[in-house]
């Protein structure tokens, strides 16, 4: 579906910045996922750093708008393409809530947090934080080749991570850590999963059509997949 949005956006169409545009708000994720990665334990971000964070936010907001005011101005004018123009819609309103979600992530220490202690919990965040890092680094690169088999791939890990999460967050019931603590897991995990559940939705456009982006249906892939050989 991403493929044939890009097709109908053709150059000299008056629409054809806005794939770049949403390109450009992915990057811009990527840069605020850079900043944050390193400071999420110890939230120990600088107030310049969560600056860098909110600007980067504001950048993605006004990409946003400024997106879905021409996909309306478009379809008001033209109705051309309307079922790309939604998908698009879609897509950047998924990039927009990664964004908030990133700068929720520099403020968890602002929320009552504390330091996680080591142990399996706090390693299993990691890993968890590790695939939505991924995802940052490697939604353009999907996006720009149309790369079917990463897409699946990322797609699986995804909704097997987003179980994890919800498994984590049960293990945490169980615990005896103190309430900062048990307030600086809860909140990651619960963000990381909307990281991923985002970029989850993302991700769909490449092998999904369009009325099931969104949804991963691996027996609609495996009926609509050449034949081997």
């Amino acid at each position: 579906m991403w493929l044939e949005l890009l097709s109908i956006f053709r150059k000299g169409d008056p629409m054809e910045t806005l794939a770049s545009e949403f390109r450009d708000m992915l990057r811009l994720l990527q840069q605020m996922c850079d900043i944050v990665k390193e400071h999420i334990f110890e939230q120990d971000l600088s107030l310049d750093q969560r600056s860098q964070v909110y600007k980067l936010d504001v950048q993605v907001n006004k990409l946003e708008r400024s997106i879905r005011k021409r996909v309306v101005s478009h379809v008001t004018l033209s109705r051309d393409h309307v079922p790309y123009c939604l998908l698009l819609m879609t897509l950047v309103k998924d990039a927009e809530r990664i964004g908030d979600y990133w700068k929720n992530i520099s403020e968890v220490s602002t929320l009552g947090a504390g330091t996680i202690p080591e142990g399996e919990l706090k390693t299993e965040l990691q890993e968890i934080i590790g695939v939505a890092t991924m995802l940052m680094n490697d939604l353009v690169p999907i996006l720009d080749a149309s790369d079917r088999d990463r897409a699946e791939e990322l797609l699986q890990t995804s909704r097997l991570t987003g179980k994890r999460c919800d498994q984590l967050l049960v293990e945490l019931a169980k615990s005896e850590f103190s309430a900062a603590e048990t307030t600086a897991l809860v909140l990651l995990t619960r963000f990381h999963k909307r990281i991923i559940g985002h970029s989850f939705n993302i991700l769909s456009s490449v092998v999904m059509p369009l009325h099931k982006v969104d949804f991963y249906d691996e027996q609609f892939l495996e009926a609509t997949s050449p034949a081997d050989g």
